[in-house]
C-alpha cells in the first residue's frame, strides 16, 4: 500500500500545487511541481488535477519547469486524458527533464486500478526527458521505447503485464542508467515470467545501465538464479530484488554465483530469509550496503531447509 506522497523527485523537493496559491511561489526550476487535487481540512475535495494543471500554465512560467509530478486525475482516461494534455502542451514545457506520472495514494485509487493506457506519445513529445516514473500498469501500453536521453525508468505496479516487460526489454535506450520494474501479483494483472526479463540480463539492451531493480515479484528466486550468471551484473553499481518473495534458495544462488562484492548496494528488504542466511549474506558482502529490513519471516526448519508458511509481494492491490 502506498500512503505517502513524494517529498522529493529526481533530486528536487516536491512543491504541492493544488489550487490558488496562498503564498509566494518558488522559482519554477527549483522544485518538482506536484499537481494534485485539493483536500479541505474537513476532507471535502476542492480543485482537482485537470483544473490545477490549467492553473499551473496560468500561474507559473512553465518554460522554466524541469520536474513535474501528476497526482490522481480520475478513474479513467474518458474523464480526463493526462497523456493527451501533456502532449498538447509540450511546447509549454521545453525544459521538462523529469516526469512522475501518477503519484496516487492507495486511498485515492488502488495501484492495480490506475488506468494509464497508451503512454507512447509522451516520449515523442518530450525528446529531452531524462527521468520517467509511472505508477499503475493494469492497462499500461507503449511501443518499445526509442529514446536517446532517457536515463531513469521506473514502473511501479501491483501486477506487471508481460507485454509491458517485453516493450521495456525491446527498447533502445542507450543512456539508460537506472531501471526499476515492480512485477506484482498475477491476481492483479501480473502476467510476466522470468523468461521475459532475459533480454535485460544479457547486458546488451542497455549499455549504460548501473542500477537494476526487479522488485515486488513472486519469482524472485528464479530471477536470482538467472542473475547469478547474468552478464549485466558485472557492470552494475546497485541491484535490488526487494519487496518480493525471495527465499533462501534465491539468496543461495546469489552467494554461489558470480561475485557481488563490486556492488555499492544490494537491496533485499521485504524478503523471506532465514536468520542463518541473512548472516551469511552479511559476512560475504562486508563492503556492500546490504538492506535486509523486514527480510526475516516466520520460518520453521522443515526437512533440510527453512520454510515459510506465508510469503507475499509487498504491493499488489
Amino acid at each position: 500500500m502506498i500512503q505517502k506522497r513524494l517529498s522529493t523527485f529526481a533530486g528536487l523537493p516536491v512543491h504541492t500545487f493544488d489550487g490558488e496559491p496562498d503564498g509566494p511561489l518558488p522559482e519554477p526550476g527549483d522544485v518538482a511541481w506536484g499537481v494534485y487535487h485539493h483536500v479541505h481540512d474537513n476532507g471535502v475535495w476542492g480543485a482537482e488535477v485537470p483544473a490545477n494543471l490549467d492553473l499551473l500554465l496560468e500561474t507559473v512560467d512553465t518554460a522554466q519547469v524541469t520536474h513535474l509530478v501528476i497526482g490522481f486525475w480520475g478513474f479513467t482516461r474518458e474523464e480526463f486524458d493526462p497523456v493527451g494534455w501533456l502532449v498538447d502542451h509540450a511546447g509549454r514545457f521545453p525544459r521538462l527533464r523529469a516526469l512522475f506520472f501518477g503519484d496516487i495514494l492507495d486511498w485515492e485509487c488502488h495501484i492495480s486500478w490506475i488506468q494509464n493506457g497508451d503512454i507512447s506519445p509522451l516520449f515523442d513529445a518530450y525528446p529531452g526527458l531524462e527521468h520517467f516514473e509511472i505508477r499503475g500498469a493494469s492497462d499500461l501500453r507503449f511501443e518499445p521505447l526509442r529514446h536517446e536521453r532517457l536515463k531513469a525508468l521506473r514502473i511501479e505496479s501491483g501486477g506487471l503485464p508481460a507485454e509491458v516487460v517485453r516493450a521495456v526489454a525491446g527498447g533502445e535506450l542507450p543512456a539508460l542508467e537506472h531501471l526499476d520494474l515492480w512485477i506484482g501479483s498475477d491476481m492483479h494483472g501480473g502476467s510476466s515470467s522470468p523468461d521475459d526479463y532475459a533480454p535485460i540480463l544479457t547486458g546488451e539492451r542497455f549499455p549504460s545501465l548501473k542500477h537494476l531493480g526487479l522488485e515486488n515479484g513472486p519469482f524472485q528466486d528464479e530471477l536470482a538464479e538467472a542473475l547469478a550468471s547474468a552478464p549485466v551484473v558485472a557492470r552494475l553499481e546497485s541491484l535490488s530484488l526487494a519487496m518480493g518473495m525471495l527465499s533462501d534458495r534465491g539468496a543461495e544462488a546469489l552467494l554461489s554465483g558470480q561475485p557481488l562484492t563490486h556492488l555499492r548496494s544490494l537491496d533485499l528488504h521485504h524478503a523471506f530469509l532465514s536468520e542463518p542466511m541473512a548472516e551469511r549474506l552479511q559476512a560475504a558482502l562486508p563492503g556492500v550496503e546490504l538492506d535486509l529490513e523486514d527480510a526475516l519471516g516466520e520460518a520453521a526448519w522443515v526437512g533440510q531447509e527453512w520454510a515459510f508458511s506465508d510469503s507475499y509481494v509487498a504491493v499488489a492491490e
